[in-house]
This record gives C-alpha cells, structure tokens and sequence, in this order.
C-alpha cells in the first residue's frame, strides 16, 4: 500500500526539483566570448568592489577594464549583467580622479540611466576628460 505514496512523493519532488533549475537557469546571463582569459587591462580588485555596488540592484560586473585611447586619455569600460528575473533600470556616472585622488572637474560627469532585461548585459564606457585623469570612480543609483 505504501508504493503509490512513494511513488507520488519521489515525482513531486523531482517535478519541483526541475522547476527549480529551470527558474534558476531563467535568470542566469547567457554570453558567448572569444576570450579565455581576462583582457591585459582588467582591474580585477575594482571588479570586486563594482560588484559590493551593484549587488543592491541584483546587478553584477564581470569585468572592469581602463585603458589609455590613442588621443592619450584613459577609457574605463565596465561589463554589468543582470542575474534577476526581470529588466533592470538604473543611472550611472562616473567621476574621474587626478593622481592626487582628486575629482577632475567635467560637464561629462552626469547621470545616465541605462537598462538591462533579464539576464542580459551592457557595457558601460566613459573616457577622461583629460590626460591628467589617471582613475576613476563609478556610482550607481536606482533610476528615477
């Protein structure tokens, strides 16, 4: 008598254990890159702290580049994909530093609002405003 029971809990339990790893594989991000490892220019420990921003928004980063562009000033290129289940919106800037740690003041800096649907991914550029610019620093915010 007790086989139909066991039977019934082993089906539910594998039915719910499938649903549960297709709502997991829901959110994940798909990407396809030729690249193996990370670039020559990649901030590994700015990734990190890019990522303590972006996890309130169920946002992460995977990988945080800056470069100098052939004119000479710095480009910072950050790569956020969205894990949640639905589309993101969020507003961005970034704020670019002298050597001394200072903020290099531009009418570039402002906010920019972006979106990413689910399980999807952006890039988000800035280049300096000028050569004197040797970092920078990214702030997130929820879009209005």
């Amino acid at each position: 008598m007790d086989r139909p029971r066991t039977g019934r809990r082993i089906r539910s339990f594998a039915g719910g254990l499938m649903l549960t790893a297709l709502l997991a594989g829901c959110g994940s991000v798909n990407t396809v890159s030729t690249r193996t490892a990370p670039a020559e220019d990649s901030l590994d420990h700015v990734t990190v702290q890019v990522n303590d921003v972006l996890s309130d928004l169920f946002l992460h980063s995977t990988d945080v580049r800056m470069f100098r562009t052939r004119g000479g000033p710095f480009e910072a290129q950050v790569d956020v994909a969205n894990d949640d289940f639905r589309q993101r919106r969020f507003a961005y800037r970034f704020n670019w530093l002298s050597p001394e740690g200072n903020v290099v003041p531009t009418q570039m800096s402002v906010w920019k609002t972006a979106s990413i649907p689910s399980g999807g991914s952006t890039t988000l550029r800035a280049i300096a405003p000028n050569d004197t610019a040797s970092d920078f620093r990214l702030e997130i915010r929820r879009a209005d």
